[in-house]
């Protein structure tokens, strides 16, 4: 059927996405059982408006932002890692670096009015694992004197909003088909767990797209400092820098590399030091080692230690998984990878091979997958961003118990529909 213009008539297919939105955002606890299907609700309407409605840019932009707007007025449902967030910028106001010490080591020297806030951490007893741009978000609102909770996320909420209206833009000028964009500007996951649950994905996609626009215009130099903020803002662009060899060529590569390295090592100046490079070591080593959420070939290769070694694998398995997934990815890099290879399929290819070896995936892992998608026209990332919202299933009032056929019957169809659209090289979103 072909596509209807933005309009009345059509109005109803964005409140189709609108109202259980606003209803999982501000309606419902993650353990709620009527969670996941009242996001399937918005969901199909989301997928209904990508293929029936014609937007134009300004549109879009609007109906987003809108959208985003109205979700300002409540406290994140689906996480509490934004206690952390403000903690972290809070500490360093103070002076006392967030990758020093634990926050339990650090009650005993803090003033009583910490003491709400600590009891609120998820993560009392780890290091900070956010690198130095993610630091320097969550210390704004205590430089700009803001103490409660509520204004401090709202805060870092407007910047990560910027930030989105930047990823918005980028999209669009590289695509130039505000359809294509929609896929990302008004999918529920992106709008639901950035804007909603303040995760920093979008600050960390802005900077891949950046670096992305730069590099393609043999402004290396300019792509290399956006990429290397991409790595401060979160570890994650770290695995496409084997990409550059073959995009770029080896010496501009190399140099790079050396940019990247030097950038990294300036604006982590504030931070720099052993003790504090050590906090950071252990909080990582912690989230390989024992960390596991929604993870694809590690929950099958535990299911194997169980029944060969007796225990939870984890410790061990975690590790050799990043091994295997770093082995694989510059393989890829290095023999698959050639000039006619689009950046975004090869960042699509590298990021998936990551995830379905990751001992951890939480929903908004994959948001940078569907960024990609608005290139590539890849299904698999569209679709995973609407059944990934399955692992809230397994909340309830007090613990965690993961839903395992929930999550089998997940990485089955991803992966059987990643295979057939990347080896095939069929994108099923191609023409939308």
């Amino acid at each position: 059927m072909p596509k209807k213009p933005l309009g009345f008539k059509t109005g109803w297919l964005i409140l189709g996405l609108v109202i259980p939105t606003l209803c999982v955002h501000y309606g419902f606890e993650r353990s709620s059982s009527w969670l996941v299907p009242i996001y399937g609700v918005a969901f199909v309407f989301y997928l209904f408006i990508i293929f029936k409605i014609d937007f134009s840019f300004t549109q879009l932009v609007v109906t987003a932002l809108l959208i985003r707007l109205l979700l300002f007025f409540g406290a994140p449902c689906l996480s509490d890692d934004y206690y952390r967030f403000i903690w972290d910028g809070q500490i360093w106001s103070e002076g006392i670096s967030p990758y020093q010490s634990t926050p339990v080591d650090l009650m005993n020297d803090l003033s009583n009015q910490y003491n709400d806030l600590y009891k609120k951490l998820n993560s009392q007893t780890y290091h900070s694992t956010y690198p130095p741009i993610s630091q320097y978000i969550f210390v704004i609102p205590a430089l700009s004197g803001i103490k409660d909770a509520f204004w401090s996320m709202t805060v870092m909420r407007f910047v990560l909003l910027m930030f989105e209206l930047g990823v918005i833009y980028l999209l669009f000028q590289m695509t130039r088909s505000a359809t294509h964009v929609s896929l990302y500007a008004l999918n529920p996951l992106v709008i639901l767990e950035l804007t909603g649950n303040i995760h920093f994905e979008g600050v960390v996609i802005f900077f891949i797209l950046l670096a992305w626009w730069f590099y393609a215009q043999n402004k290396w130099v300019r792509g290399a400092m956006a990429l290397s903020f991409g790595v401060l803002a979160k570890l994650t662009p770290l695995m496409f820098l084997p990409l550059l060899i073959k995009k770029m060529g080896v010496q501009k590569s190399l140099l790079s590399y050396s940019v990247i390295g030097v950038s990294m090592i300036i604006f982590s100046l504030p931070f720099l030091n052993l003790e504090i490079i050590n906090g950071l070591g252990n909080g990582l080593d912690l989230f390989f080692r024992k960390f596991e959420f929604n993870a694809g070939i590690f929950f099958l290769t535990r299911e194997v230690g169980f029944w060969v070694k007796g225990y939870d694998i984890v410790q061990t398995a975690g590790p050799w998984l990043t091994v295997i997934a770093f082995v694989l990815i510059v393989g890829y890099s290095l023999f698959a990878v050639n000039d006619q290879t689009g950046w975004a399929k090869a960042f699509t290819v590298v990021l998936f091979i990551q995830l379905i070896f990751a001992t951890t995936v939480h929903p908004w892992y994959v948001i940078l997958l569907v960024a990609f998608s608005c290139f590539t026209g890849f299904a698999f990332p569209v679709m995973w961003s609407g059944i990934i919202f399955i692992s809230y299933l397994g909340y309830s009032d007090s613990s965690y118990q993961h839903p395992m056929e929930w999550i089998a019957l997940e990485y089955i169809l991803v992966i059987g529909l990643a295979v057939y659209e990347i080896l095939r090289n069929k994108p099923l979103f191609k023409n939308v």
